[in-house]
């Protein structure tokens, strides 16, 4: 795992990363500390980068 970005936004921390399996993956650690993985894959670091903050939207607004 390599660590691409790391993105603050909605007091959360967005964190995308490349994989072993060479693909992108993003976690989300929440205002309390609490990290969530989704574990969804994905082809490119746009692609998970947009889904990452579109789930911090719907979720923490």
């Amino acid at each position: 795992m390599k660590i691409i970005t790391i993105i603050g936004i909605n007091s959360c921390i967005l964190v995308v990363y490349y994989t072993s399996s060479a693909c992108y993956q993003f976690a989300i650690i929440e205002p309390e500390g609490i990290i969530v993985e989704p574990g969804e894959i994905f082809v490119s670091l746009e692609a998970a980068l947009r889904e990452g903050k579109e789930t911090i939207a719907a979720v923490w607004g």
